[in-house]
């Protein structure tokens, strides 16, 4: 299509977006939506390719769009359309399957990527994906919480039964039965890990680690007989010490006194599921809810660590937040008996 045409063209039609109709700026037509089979069999163009032209063109009007939006997927939250939908989405099936469509066209086509089409001419484009992000996820009712039981009918009581059944779907010892010793060991690790990176981009402890846990290991350096050539590692001093586990990664441990093989592990009674608060089957973290690892995963996964840690000759101490924000002294005496028994 020759752009000074359609430049002329727009310089003498009359353009009236209006309630109930939109003008489109290539012929001047008004309808109530241009999208679809008018700029395909009329102008062979996709809506893709109009916006490009015209940026600020509405593709529906207003009463269009308001019906559109209204009525749209009402037949669909009918569970024989679901599971249809699904069927016909799943795998292969899905047009942004990667066998389908290259990694810039999957990009082009969700509202969650910076690349997306619609996102063209938007200013501070890393807050607007932000904004939308929190907007589409707020009310989300997925088979992770337990508002997705209690609208199929089932009980609250019953609904817990089935979401903690399905939370079960992906523990250490399901995928062990799946995939094996190793693979099903190194999945559900990689899981637990991108919990973790989550956490720490999401929640308060932005570093890794919290300032009250460095305010703990800066008394317990005071006052430690330190000599210089001694290896002393926590955040806020020579960084934490990391031990390395093969095909995954490593572990970070919160205070490390190499030199007496001494770890001291400084857990947050949420993050870490206080068992003295906390019961299995619970969700302990706060930025996760029901979305996240439950307590007794948790247990699992700080128990896999403290072994890792022991199996490199380490003694581990288990210090809680709460302990220690009830009774700073005794915890810091209970801390250099441990370092200097």
């Amino acid at each position: 299509m020759n752009k000074e045409y359609i430049s002329k063209r727009k310089d003498i039609m009359i353009i009236d977006d209006n309630e109930k109709t939109v003008t489109c700026r290539i012929c001047g037509e008004n309808s109530s939506r241009i999208y679809g089979k008018h700029l395909k069999f009329k102008h062979n163009m996709t809506s893709k390719e109009y916006r490009k032209l015209f940026p600020d063109a509405p593709l529906s009007s207003k009463s269009d769009l308001k019906n559109t939006t209204k009525n749209s997927g009402k037949h669909m939250k009918q569970e024989k359309y679901k599971k249809m939908f699904s069927e016909m989405f799943s795998g292969e099936n899905n047009p942004n399957h990667t066998s389908r469509a290259t990694e810039e066209e999957r990009k082009s086509r969700s509202p969650f990527s910076k690349k997306f089409i619609k996102y063209e001419n938007v200013e501070n484009l890393e807050e607007h994906i932000s904004d939308f992000a929190k907007k589409a996820l707020k009310n989300r009712i997925g088979s992770t919480t337990i508002e997705y039981f209690i609208q199929k009918g089932l009980s609250e009581d019953n609904a817990r039964k089935e979401l903690k059944e399905r939370q079960t779907t992906f523990s250490l010892e399901k995928c062990i039965e799946k995939y094996g010793e190793s693979e099903g060991r190194l999945r559900w690790l990689k899981r637990q890990e991108r919990w973790q990176k989550n956490l720490l981009e999401n929640g308060n402890m932005k570093c890794g680690f919290s300032r009250i846990s460095q305010e703990l290991f800066h008394e317990i350096f005071r006052h430690m007989d330190y000599n210089e050539s001694q290896n002393i590692y926590y955040a806020t001093k020579n960084r934490e010490y990391f031990i390395s586990i093969k095909k995954f990664g490593f572990f970070s441990y919160d205070y490390v006194d190499v030199s007496r093989r001494k770890i001291i592990e400084y857990n947050g009674d949420s993050y870490h599921a206080n068992p003295k608060k906390y019961e299995s089957s619970d969700y302990p973290h706060p930025f996760y809810k029901e979305n996240g690892p439950t307590a007794q995963e948790i247990w699992t996964k700080d128990k896999l660590k403290r072994e890792v840690a022991e199996s490199q000759g380490f003694e581990v101490l288990i210090i809680w937040d709460s302990e220690y924000r009830k009774d700073k002294k005794k915890i810091i005496e209970q801390c250099l008996n441990f370092l200097n028994p």
